[in-house]
């Protein structure tokens, strides 16, 4: 199987390393699944790599993909003059530490996977799971190192309800006191609205909570039968749930449709039934089975500065994605789902609100351009960061509550938190 990106003009005038006349050793930042792809891609080419770095420190002294983990103090000692290829989303962060550090040969993966040969692929991840994360790899580098404002992905939650509870959940569902299904033809319609201000998103995903309990999912699927200006259309599920033939049949009739599977072992009750039908009908689908969660993020009144506000905002807004539920729109999923709730301290600074008409592309616009200004979110005044940036942090997959959970009441911002 060869993979190929769609769109290599993106990065055709990007500066590359050339892995055939490298005169010092080369190391890869992040053991994760855009460093396995990475590696895997390295190996075909017969390119010799030292090890991998990373900041999470349980994976120190661990094996990767036959390589060692190893801290970046560790990176320092050992490999002082060291070319580093940056295999982690989040790209910038990572040059500013590798800069501070002392390096200067720094690169991105790009060039490794503008075509990718998945001949002998022996990666825990699936190979269609792979490729997803590559996707968003390389989408999530373009705005983070051209500052375009170009939405990726939007996200359109469409219910708050769910067939699990999950203790860790990063949407927070079980703080959700009232679970719902949001009206489909006002997602529809804030969803044609916000694309017609883009223009242009790789992908939609339908999610939740559960989004297979939507009684009008196949009505939403339907709905972008012609619509050309998506690429691809998906669905988030958790494998409890087998939806009904009408849901199968408008999967099947939208070409562009794939099914991603979360994969909780024995939670996923419905997991060979989900997947036998999609096979029967002939749905593309992927499986992604965690080893760990990361940690959601604290809901509290922090005392960051200026400085630490924005460096989080840009970390947690660093994917270029749009998140809408409930007639607004967001650049955080912990805003979305928080702010949606209730319980972060109402403010327009947070979301823009899709039912105002007037100026609404300009709007749009200035909302999806403020994480290269720095303009943070009045919500990251009490929110601890993207739950995916604290990797020291890991929770075991889906654990299960079946209270109502609550988050611990906010003191509002006073004095100098508030300048």
């Amino acid at each position: 199987m060869i993979y190929r990106y769609a769109h290599p003009e993106y990065f055709r005038d990007w500066d590359q390393p050339n892995f055939e006349r490298l005169n010092n050793p080369l190391v890869l930042w992040g053991a994760g699944k855009i460093g396995g792809a990475a590696a895997h891609c390295l190996n075909k080419k017969g390119v010799i790599y030292e090890a991998f770095c990373d900041i999470a420190e349980d994976k120190w002294g661990t094996q990767f993909c036959g390589h060692e983990v190893i801290s970046p103090e560790m990176l320092k000692k050992r490999y002082p003059d060291a070319v580093v290829l940056i295999s982690a989303v989040f790209h910038n962060s990572i040059y500013d530490m590798c800069r501070e550090l002392g390096y200067r040969e720094i690169y991105d993966c790009s060039s490794l996977f503008m075509e990718v040969d998945f001949s002998n692929y022996d990666f825990w991840a699936s190979k269609e799971y792979e490729i997803r994360n590559i996707e968003q790899y390389l989408a999530a580098v373009l705005e983070q190192k051209t500052s375009s404002g170009r939405i990726d992905q939007i996200f359109l939650n469409i219910t708050t309800r769910c067939s699990l509870r999950c203790r860790d959940c990063s949407l927070f569902i079980p703080y959700v006191a009232s679970p719902c299904d949001y009206p489909a033809d006002e997602i529809m319609r804030d969803f044609n609205n916000v694309l017609s201000a883009l223009g242009h998103v790789r992908i939609v995903n339908f999610y939740g909570g559960e989004p297979l309990l939507h009684p009008e999912l196949a009505k939403m699927i339907r709905s972008l039968r012609q619509e050309h200006r998506i690429d691809r259309i998906s669905i988030i599920t958790n494998g409890t749930i087998l939806p009904n033939e009408d849901i199968f049949h408008a999967m099947r009739e939208e070409e562009r449709f794939l099914v991603r599977i979360s994969d909780y072992g024995k939670i996923s009750a419905r997991m060979k039934e989900l997947t036998d039908t999609l096979e029967r009908y002939d749905i593309p689908y992927e499986i992604a089975n965690y080893a760990y969660w990361d940690r959601p993020s604290t809901i509290a009144l922090s005392s960051d500065n200026e400085e630490q506000l924005i460096q989080k905002f840009r970390l947690c807004t660093s994917c270029n994605v749009l998140f809408l539920i409930n007639r607004k729109g967001y650049l955080c999923s912990t805003g979305s789902a928080v702010c949606n709730m209730g319980g972060f301290p109402d403010s327009a600074s947070n979301y823009i609100d899709l039912q105002e008409d007037d100026d609404f592309a300009e709007r749009l616009k200035h909302l999806i351009t403020r994480p290269g200004r720095g303009e943070y979110m009045d919500a990251c005044h009490y929110c601890s960061g993207n739950h995916c940036v604290q990797f020291e942090s890991k929770v075991p997959v889906a654990v299960q509550t079946k209270r109502l959970m609550h988050f611990s009441p906010i003191v509002e911002k006073k004095g100098e938190l508030e300048k």
